[in-house]
């Protein structure tokens, strides 16, 4: 999904990635914060890649945007299935920082090297790893039961 700070949505919007069908409930497990850390850096790390694959700047890690993508990952594990943030929820999480578009990947997987090559085979999660006009990113990471929620929001 990408939004306009002026309100307008780009007709583009990111459908859901459904990408396994999960069908335990539970309670999500703590991490480690240097795990959640070094999750978040690895997925940075895998955007990048197939950033410069394509010659486009490598996005900046925007921490502080992160933990309002991981409380969306964390919702996601615990309903079970994905969705993504609102228009009025991604401009509240960009409120602090100085943005004029945004978008959202979300998924779930069985790794992170899977959820980001699944989002590089979908036009339009392809379309915001790929969109010039993103500077930063924020990524909010959950795992429950050996399955990573990915939460990914971009800005420019």
């Amino acid at each position: 999904m990408a939004v306009h700070r002026s309100g307008r949505r780009v007709l583009r919007g990111v459908l859901a990635l459904g990408l396994g069908a999960i069908l335990v409930l539970g309670t999500v497990p703590a991490a480690s914060a240097g795990e959640r850390v070094g999750r978040r850096l690895q997925f940075v790390q895998l955007t990048n890649q197939d950033r410069r694959e394509h010659h486009r700047a490598a996005l900046g890690f925007q921490r502080r945007v992160s933990r309002y993508a991981r409380q969306h990952s964390l919702a996601m594990a615990k309903k079970g299935y994905l969705f993504h943030s609102t228009e009025e929820q991604l401009r509240r999480a960009l409120d602090d920082v100085r943005w004029s578009i945004g978008g959202e990947n979300v998924g779930v997987g069985g790794s992170l090297e899977s959820l980001q090559r699944a989002f590089m085979a979908s036009k339009l999660h392809r379309e915001n790893v790929l969109r010039p006009e993103f500077r930063r990113m924020a990524v909010g990471i959950v795992r429950e039961d050996d399955v990573f929620w990915v939460t990914v929001i971009f800005y420019g």
